[in-house]
């Protein structure tokens, strides 16, 4: 488990804390140790953020690549809106995808 701290105002995450601050010449009073967030699941087992999304496919005449993607529940937004939010994809890219 993941462990993040907070030194000079820089946030680090790191797998092994012990070694990290040996690494950075540290003792664990110079850090202020950051409580991760915990993702509640709810009674049906999926996790708060998931209740209202369901799985969809997007696919494209371009590639033989299944993108799975999340909706809100019952939706079909434009597949721009929410598959290009690291700028990964053309326009021309994402006008060839398609739902499965």
């Amino acid at each position: 488990m993941d462990i993040t701290f907070k030194y000079n105002g820089k946030v680090i995450t790191t797998p092994n804390l012990e070694k990290k601050l040996k690494r950075m010449k540290l003792q664990l009073s110079d850090i202020e140790i950051i409580e991760a967030p915990i993702k509640k699941t709810s009674d049906s087992g999926v996790e708060d953020y998931m209740i209202n999304k369901e799985m969809v496919v997007v696919l494209s005449n371009l590639d033989n690549i299944r993108r799975i993607c999340y909706v809100p529940k019952g939706t079909r937004p434009p597949i721009g809106t929410f598959i290009n939010k690291w700028n990964l994809y053309s326009d021309w890219e994402i006008e060839n995808m398609y739902y499965e």
